[in-house]
């Protein structure tokens, strides 16, 4: 299950990146190019909503926000929770390895909201041609709600290149 919308996030952006120009993320989920995604799960509750965008400066830097809300009787656990992040065409640090999400409990209709940064580990001469064809692949595993195990939640998202707009 997921919802899809779209939301002006240009103030937020200048909070979080001083005068960088940011561009957004589009998710490419079950047909949907938003700018924000949510993925729900119906049966135990619980969702998972993305949003990220990214600068071009001497390198690609990018930020993914990530909120996980439990509308459910149960606990959601983090605490065996992990994400793997793949990128097609930036090096990040962590590209396609697992990293450890914090050992949290989000009791019932509670959220708990986590943003990753992270930053190509290359510098390019010109950084906007890693733009151009990137996909990046989220995958979370681990999620319990209650004793019950999540499948993967996996989004698949691509940036939007404002060169190739103008």
């Amino acid at each position: 299950m997921r919802r899809c919308g779209g939301i002006g996030v240009g103030i937020l952006l200048l909070i979080f990146y001083g005068c960088s120009t940011t561009h957004p993320y589009l998710f490419l989920n079950e047909n949907c190019r938003c700018e924000v995604y949510t993925y729900q799960d119906s049966k135990r509750l619980f969702a998972v909503k993305f949003e990220a965008e990214y600068r071009v400066e001497e390198r690609i830097r990018t930020r993914v926000r990530i909120e996980f809300e439990n509308r459910s009787r149960d606990t959601l656990s983090l605490e065996q929770a992990y994400v793997i992040g793949t990128s097609r065409n930036i090096r990040y640090q962590n590209n396609g390895r697992a990293v450890p999400l914090p050992f949290v409990r989000i009791p019932p209709r509670e959220s708990y909201l986590m943003i990753f940064e992270g930053a190509d580990t290359e510098e390019a001469e010109d950084p906007w041609l890693k733009i151009a064809g990137e996909r990046t692949t989220i995958e979370i595993r681990g999620l319990m709600v209650g004793k019950e195990e999540i499948p993967t939640v996996r989004v698949e998202l691509a940036p939007i290149n404002p060169k190739l707009s103008s």
